[in-house]
């Protein structure tokens, strides 16, 4: 039986104990219903995890011995950074979710032109929801590490940041020639691991004309992800698909 995993700080792992409070303890012993003498895995976030065996279970306080420390595994090699054009609500917060479960390793919120939600600033209770959604993805899907959320940035400020991956891609459906595929397979074959790849993904309405010019005058692919027009959060969890799968993440 799969053992449940949560992501930890490390002041909360003493030696050989763990000591779990708050939510965590709340949620192990009203929503797990866990008890005494079953097991946990948790992870720090620094590449370790720990599989640990309570011995003290209550809404409060969680307690348990440290049986075991390993490589926490799950991480995919290609380090994928997704620029994510924000979108509504309930949309944004499922492509942190999915994108998460897939293997992206950094988020990076994106206001463009088209853009309904236009904040710069996100409300630290926003924060705090997109990080708890993110640690959730990350503790169902096996992660080993949690994905970076950065600070918003104008496509402007993104595009100042296309050079430093080695590979950077824009989905858009007005480009006809060039599939994602296609522009990842000769240089993810060639370049050794671990890569860094960057997505740009559009907002409900899609990037302006001029948008693309800019993103191909700082060295970012356009791409066509086929024939059919994508809604923005379907377009960015299949290209994320599809660039772990061509980078041999998805075998």
């Amino acid at each position: 039986m799969r053992q449940y995993r949560f992501f930890v700080s490390t002041d909360q792992i003493h030696g050989q104990r763990l000591v779990l409070t708050g939510s965590q303890a709340r949620q192990i012993y009203s929503v797990l219903r866990m008890r005494e003498t079953e097991r946990i895995t948790v992870l720090d976030n620094r590449g370790w995890q720990y599989e640990v065996r309570l011995d003290k279970v209550s809404s409060d306080l969680v307690m348990g011995e440290v049986l075991a420390r390993e490589s926490a595994l799950g991480e995919p090699k290609v380090k994928l950074t997704l620029f994510q054009a924000l979108l509504k609500k309930d949309n944004f917060e499922w492509v942190l979710q999915k994108g998460t479960e897939l293997g992206v390793a950094r988020f990076v919120p994106l206001i463009t032109q088209r853009c309904v939600v236009r904040q710069k600033r996100i409300k630290p209770v926003k924060l705090q929801r997109w990080q708890r959604i993110m640690s959730e993805a990350a503790e169902q899907s096996g992660r080993g590490r949690l994905p970076e959320l950065a600070e918003p940035l104008f496509l402007t400020e993104a595009l100042e940041d296309a050079g430093k991956f080695d590979q950077a891609i824009i989905p858009w459906e007005e480009e006809r020639e060039v599939s994602l595929l296609h522009a990842l397979k000769e240089n993810v074959s060639n370049r050794p691991s671990p890569l860094g790849i960057a997505l740009f993904i559009g907002p409900e309405g899609g990037f302006e004309e001029e948008e693309i010019v800019a993103a191909q005058t700082a060295g970012v692919q356009p791409v066509t992800l086929g024939p059919r027009i994508l809604r923005a959060e379907t377009a960015a969890i299949v290209a994320a698909a599809l660039t772990l799968s061509a980078a041999g993440e998805l075998k």
